[in-house]
């Protein structure tokens, strides 16, 4: 029988740490590099985001709900990788109620320079009766743009980020190419 000493698993335990803070270091100088390229070659990937979401203007047809738009695309500049996502969370009792945006995720962009942005929503709107049938109106969301800590982007939100890049970057050989971080 062999015995496995507390120093050896500490020693494994900091060898692996060192190998995943590397690759994922490896990974992140991808990101910024892929970026960059696609910054120069293709610039209008970079789409101006928006910063209110909420009803489509001059809607005057109240059978319907009113349609959601994006607004005030004067945001950041930036590659979407994943769609944050939030909920409507009811502020008062009942079918037809008021409620608030809560984020529930930032999603994942990504800016020229290759650093990692996300986004949060907040705002109101209310769930209401129509002839046609009931929906959303009175929404008036914000939309609140800021850099990510790398250190809380998960390996496979990282992944995905570096997949999408490299097939903007390098469209030919994206799908075959399988880049060893």
């Amino acid at each position: 029988m062999s015995v496995i000493t507390l120093e050896q698993v500490e020693v494994l335990a900091a060898t692996l740490e060192a190998e995943q803070a590397g690759k994922r270091e490896r990974l992140l100088r991808l990101i910024r590099a892929e970026a960059r390229i696609v910054a120069v070659r293709e610039p209008e990937q970079f789409k101006a985001r928006a910063l209110e979401y909420g009803d489509e203007d001059g809607h005057y047809d109240n059978s319907y709900p009113p349609d959601m738009r994006y607004a005030n695309k004067n945001g950041p500049k930036l590659i979407r990788v994943a769609q944050p996502e939030w909920d409507a969370v009811a502020t008062e009792g009942g079918f037809y109620h008021e409620w608030k945006a809560v984020s529930s995720t930032k999603g994942l962009y990504v800016d020229t320079k290759g650093h990692l942005w996300g986004c949060t929503y907040s705002g109101t709107g209310s769930f209401g009766q129509f002839a046609a049938h009931p929906g959303n109106c009175g929404v008036a969301l914000s939309l609140e743009w800021d850099t990510l800590d790398v250190d809380d982007v998960s390996d496979a939100d990282l992944l995905m980020c570096e997949e999408t890049l490299r097939a903007l970057a390098f469209p030919m050989v994206a799908e075959k190419a399988e880049v060893p971080v």
